[in-house]
């Protein structure tokens, strides 16, 4: 049986909030936790080293929560996803009634960037309704814009102020109705392609790419990158509409890939985020293939079509003198 808040709901009971200090932090966090160990729930918490030292410092029993404090939990949101869907389905496997979770998602004030992670807190709404899952994220008032804070209001059914005192979000969207954040380009993207392809063949797009990043980026990130826009261009051409043009920049420790096509992109909130169907020939998959890998992916929709966007290597603060 469920408890807490989450007594008597079915599916993920997704909530958020604020805090301002790490006492406030701990006054949201440390109540759910040490209730749902109580119950005998599983608890998740994907946290920092240091968030991480806060909370074990805190708790009665330490050792019966589960912490991941590899940044490669949240390394995108598909693999967030997918990693959390295999953790609930071993807790429920062993019993459990109920398994809270709680961490941090990537966002500029932590160090990282929140593109597509608009996505994910507005996808777990739909992906994690097969589980009984209370879910709390908590950002930090004190470095999160003010884009996050629409996100987050956007995106989670319930806002949590206190231990015991929620509401419902007055702006919370359904994942059919979300509005994504509109991705901001890149900074290479502000000067010419090193590659520009028109209607060319994929293997025509990874001899190109090859030729570019051998020269800039490791073996396994280039790897991957070759892996996604063979997927993004196969994709275009089965799905997109014509002209297909895959365009590369690059400088050092960075490479930039577009494959943009004059259609519409597809239709479903959830594209690349989790599997479009159990059938692997049919549509849906390439783009979920491509979230699978270490790359930073973006679905981009404009008035002139659809574009997914790859990168990998170390972000430039601003458009280079040099290519």
């Amino acid at each position: 049986m469920r408890t807490g808040a989450a007594r008597g709901y079915m599916g993920h009971f997704h909530e958020g909030g604020f805090y301002d200090s790490d006492a406030a932090f701990l006054r949201l966090i440390v109540p759910f936790v040490e209730d749902g160990l109580s119950a005998g729930e599983a608890v998740v918490l994907g946290y920092d080293d240091r968030k991480s030292e806060l909370l074990r410092a805190r708790l009665s029993d330490p050792s019966a929560v589960e912490f991941i404090t590899d940044r490669g939990l949240y390394a995108t949101p598909a693999l967030a996803i997918a990693t959390y869907r295999r953790l609930f389905e071993f807790h429920l496997a062993m019993g459990v009634e109920q398994i809270r979770i709680a961490g941090d998602v990537p966002h500029p004030g932590n160090g990282r960037q929140f593109e597509g992670w608009d996505r994910y807190e507005s996808a777990v709404n739909t992906v994690w309704q097969d589980f009984p899952v209370w879910g709390r994220c908590l950002y930090d008032a004190t470095t999160v814009s003010e884009a996050v804070v629409d996100v987050v209001e956007r995106t989670h059914p319930h806002l949590i102020t206190a231990p015991a005192c929620r509401c419902a979000s007055e702006r919370f969207q359904e994942p059919p109705e979300f509005e994504e954040l509109p991705p901001p380009p890149d900074p290479l993207e502000a000067g010419p392609p090193l590659v520009e392809l028109v209607d060319r063949t994929p293997a025509e797009a990874r001899r190109a790419l090859i030729a570019i990043g051998s020269l800039r980026i490791d073996d396994k990130q280039l790897k991957a990158l070759v892996h996604g826009i063979s997927e993004a261009t196969c994709n275009a051409a089965n799905h997109g509409e014509p002209p297909i043009t895959v365009r590369i920049w690059a400088c050092s420790n960075r490479v930039v890939v577009s494959v943009h096509d004059y259609g519409p992109g597809p239709a479903d909130p959830l594209a690349g985020l989790v599997p479009a169907t159990s059938d692997a020939l049919r549509p849906g998959w390439g783009l979920w293939l491509i979230h699978q890998l270490d790359i930073d992916t973006t679905l981009i929709r404009s008035a002139d079509g659809f574009t997914v966007r790859l990168r990998v290597g170390t972000p430039v603060p601003h458009p280079p003198t040099a290519a």
